[in-house]
């Protein structure tokens, strides 16, 4: 069972991110607070209203009734919902959310501008080979507007990204981003505007 689903904060209304911030608890609602960006501040607000509309549809509870919390390494997790996992990522505007009865982890990223000398670190010898559609030189890292090259980096960190939040870590580091296995299960979700990975683990 997989459920996603990936809204902008423009359809968000007021009294949406207002009811999100209510449900959440006193250390939340500080690491809400004290951020300067508002837009990070409504994404995220945005993005546990949107898991909460998501774990109502698979349990039939009200969205308000989940007690969202953060484990010692951060990842979110709704108590008493045993052999349920959600996963929240945003990027721009983009707000997007999952939840399954396997271990999740989401990464979105909206296509736009990017040094792609984080290729060099992130990227197998084959992945670069892929991103670039041939071996790339010193010169192409320092591109950062190429559409196609740009979408294929992306393709290839947000499943990387999706892995690492699936598992619970985190990105610790880029040399760890060259040696994942090749075999786990992602699905890709992309547009125009954006490129989104799910990645779901029965044991980790």
């Amino acid at each position: 069972m997989l459920k996603y689903a990936i809204q902008d904060i423009s359809e968000f209304s007021r009294e949406d991110l207002e009811k999100s911030f209510l449900c959440m608890r006193d250390a939340r609602k500080a690491k809400v607070e004290r951020f300067q960006n508002e837009t990070s501040k409504q994404c995220t607000l945005a993005g546990e209203w949107l898991v909460r509309g998501l774990l109502a549809e698979v349990t039939g509870k009200p969205g308000e009734s989940f007690t969202i919390c953060a484990d010692e390494k951060g990842k979110l997790h709704a108590e008493n919902t045993p052999g349920l996992f959600f996963n929240i990522s945003h990027s721009g505007s983009k707000v997007a959310a999952a939840v399954c009865d396997e271990r999740v982890g989401v990464d979105i990223e909206v296509l736009r501008p990017v040094s792609l000398k984080l290729a060099k670190r992130v990227c197998t010898v084959e992945e670069l080979l892929y991103v670039f559609g041939r071996t790339p030189a010193e010169t192409d890292f320092e591109d950062e507007t190429n559409p196609e090259c740009i979408r294929r980096f992306f393709e290839v960190w947000t499943a990387k990204e999706a892995y690492f939040k699936c598992i619970g870590t985190g990105i610790t580091g880029f040399d760890a981003m060259q040696s994942l296995p090749a075999d786990f299960k992602k699905i890709k979700i992309e547009n125009e505007v954006y490129i989104m990975h799910i990645v779901t683990l029965n044991e980790v």
